[in-house]
């Protein structure tokens, strides 16, 4: 597998300027990159941010360059994770853990301080807020702490199966329905894997209850720590125009 960092002058979006500080790919497939915001050499922290979109293709990362870009005007570098979204699973957890373990890995030859290095935040919305979730359930006991703050994260896939939720977007992802190969949800599903989850990771989800897209009662039924935002949609928790966001960057940031 080669990795490597490639520095970009921009990207452009929606008629707006995107600036990340570089691109950093590690795999080798053209959806094998994470997109890096911010200053290694001045940051205060890492974060981690993984996108959503129902595990469906047609979503890719460019939804969520300006919640990238707002973050790390608040002084922390923010890395944000594309990943492959055809073919199923296991493509995208392992994509998830490849990129993780990749940023992590290079975060010392981007000039990041220790202290910055070990304030790590992993987040992730919708979709991306389910793997994450999935993630930290296979990390061993023993590391360095880790904030997760998943954002209307999908949180129990056995129940959006059986609930046709998404119109079938989980059915579609897995490939087969739970009682035909109970072992694959069992490795993805974070409901099942809660109790997985080490004690070094801080679990904080952060959910609207207006969300129609992602109900909150996914999250009241998750076993962690929930902050409930009045009135907010499913995007609002990721627009850094949403009344919501300062709340969610503090939430985020701590």
């Amino acid at each position: 597998m080669s990795v490597e960092s490639v520095r970009i002058p921009e990207l452009s979006t929606a008629g707006t300027t995107m600036a990340p500080s570089f691109r950093h790919a590690y795999g080798d497939s053209p959806e094998q990159f994470v997109e890096v915001y911010g200053d290694p050499a001045t940051a205060s922290a890492t974060v981690i941010f993984v996108h959503g979109g129902y595990f469906r293709p047609r979503t890719d990362l460019c939804h969520a360059r300006p919640l990238a870009r707002e973050l790390a005007e608040s002084g922390v570098l923010v890395a944000s994770v594309e990943y492959r979204r055809l073919g199923g699973q296991p493509l995208l957890l392992d994509d998830v853990t490849a990129a993780i373990e990749s940023v992590c890995t290079e975060l010392p030859r981007w000039g990041m301080s220790e202290q910055a290095r070990e304030n790590l935040v992993v987040s992730g919305h919708s979709a991306g807020g389910c793997l994450v979730l999935a993630w930290a359930s296979h990390l061993p006991d023993e590391g360095p702490r880790i904030r997760l703050r998943p954002l209307a994260p999908v949180t129990d896939l056995l129940r959006e199966v059986e609930g046709n939720l998404g119109d079938g977007a989980v059915l579609d992802y897995m490939g087969v329905r739970p009682d035909d190969d109970l072992d694959a949800y069992l490795r993805h599903d974070p409901r099942s894997r809660a109790a997985l989850i080490p004690a070094r990771v801080d679990v904080h989800s952060i959910h609207g209850d207006a969300d129609a897209t992602v109900d909150v009662e996914f999250s009241r039924a998750f076993p962690a720590a929930l902050t409930e935002l009045p009135g907010a949609n499913h995007a609002d928790v990721i627009d850094p125009d949403s009344p919501y966001f300062p709340q969610v960057r503090d939430l985020l940031l701590g």
